[in-house]
């Protein structure tokens, strides 16, 4: 994927929550983007699968 198909996302978490989160990328030889991006995609792949494609409701 090319960076100019990529968004920036800055989080602020807790110390402790970037440690785990770099442990866990380092335990799967991935960086910490690439962990968190895997993540997200199992978290929606699991949310679509039990409610069906997800929606989004714009406000209008």
């Amino acid at each position: 994927m090319a960076d100019e198909d990529k968004k920036q996302l800055t989080l602020r978490i807790p110390q402790e929550v970037h440690k785990k989160l770099r442990i866990l990328a380092a335990l799967h030889d991935q960086t910490m983007t690439d962990y968190f991006i895997e993540l997200v995609e199992v978290a929606y792949r699991k949310e679509s699968k039990d409610t069906g494609p997800v929606q989004l409701k714009l406000p209008t």
